[in-house]
Order: structure tokens, then C-alpha cells, then sequence
């Protein structure tokens, strides 16, 4: 199992939904590495649920270390039940909110195929994130040509996956770095 290490920085990324499934998974960068170390569904709940669902979350015993919570893009458009965008109530909740780079469907695929052989699952807590990516299927026209992705019940996880492959790059450690030791001159007891 990929343990969760307290000293790094936990970022969220996230597949907004409500009657269709929201996909959140938590992934740790350590240097080129990824470790995608919890995975969050659920519909029909609200982001306050999930913030608070978050916020009381420990993993092995240790309390998170929060870096950013990644968005796609349509957590930026104001929604019309609340006037507000889903990033602006995360922000109110306490979250660092980032957007998630914006690029197309097969784009993101192939940047989420290109970081694969860099990313390590806890397996326990990401069993259903694995059915998922294991699922995820294209359409396929009458002619037998494949189409874009095939939205049903495994797909939340899988385009979620493909943010976390939108977002790598943006994902920093959190590691404190060294602090330089700065000696000040100090003068020779033998000098004169």
C-alpha cells in the first residue's frame, strides 16, 4: 500500500457532480512521482459536505497537510442555484482553489496515459478509482469506429484520473526546503 506521508502536501483533485457522481482524488507529488493515496464518490451531497468530510479526514493516523484543491473548468461558471462558483464556496470553506488546466477530452487523456507509468495507488483506499480506470470504454459508432469516452457509472473516476494528469505539473511538493545556515564572521581567538 502507498502510504500517505504527512510532511507532503495532499492536493484534492476533483469531477463536480451531484446527480451524476462527484470524483475527488487525493494524490501527493514527490519529486516525479505520484501517489494517488484516497478516492472520495458520492452524488446527491453538497460541496459543504464533502469540504467537512475532508477536513475531518486523517489517513494513517495523520492529519493532512493541504496543498490545492484542483477544479475543472466548469467550477469557475457561476451556478444558477446559488449565483456563485462552485471554486468561490471551496475558497469560502477555507480551500486553496486552482483551475485545472483546460484542454480536450483526448488531449487529457494522453496527458493522464503519459503520467501513468509515474503514479503508485494505495490500493486500499482507491480500489473503486482502479474499477473505474479499468471500465473506462469509448463508444463505438454504428460503422464500428471508435467515438469519445462512454459516459456511465465508471466514468466520474476516469475523467477525474484525467485531471489529476491535467493538473501534475502544477502539483508542488510542500516539503520545507533546508534553510541555508548563514555563519557570521566570527573573529579568531588568535587574532591580534
Amino acid at each position: 500500500a502507498v502510504p500517505h506521508d504527512p510532511l507532503l502536501k495532499t492536493h484534492a483533485v476533483w469531477d463536480l457532480g451531484f446527480n451524476d457522481s462527484m470524483s475527488i482524488i487525493l494524490a501527493q507529488k514527490v519529486s516525479s512521482e505520484i501517489r494517488v493515496i484516497n478516492y472520495i464518490e458520492g452524488n446527491q451531497r453538497t460541496l459543504a459536505d464533502y469540504s467537512a468530510e475532508l477536513k475531518a479526514l486523517t489517513l494513517d493516523g495523520q492529519p493532512i497537510n493541504w496543498g490545492h484543491h484542483y477544479l475543472p473548468h466548469d467550477g469557475f461558471a457561476k451556478r444558477h442555484q446559488t449565483g456563485k462558483q462552485d471554486a468561490e464556496i471551496l475558497q469560502g470553506f477555507g480551500w486553496s482553489v486552482q483551475r485545472t488546466p483546460n484542454m480536450d477530452v483526448e488531449q487529457g487523456i494522453k496527458r493522464a496515459r503519459d503520467c501513468f507509468s509515474r503514479i503508485y495507488f494505495n490500493k486500499d483506499r482507491t480500489a473503486r478509482l482502479l474499477e473505474c480506470l479499468k471500465r473506462y470504454r469509448r463508444t463505438v459508432a454504428k460503422n464500428g469506429e471508435p467515438m469519445g469516452p462512454l459516459h456511465d457509472e465508471y466514468s466520474h473516476g476516469a475523467d477525474c484520473f484525467r485531471y489529476v494528469g491535467q493538473a501534475v505539473d502544477l502539483m508542488r511538493t510542500g516539503q520545507k526546503k533546508p534553510q541555508k545556515r548563514v555563519f557570521e564572521a566570527v573573529q579568531s581567538w588568535m587574532a591580534g
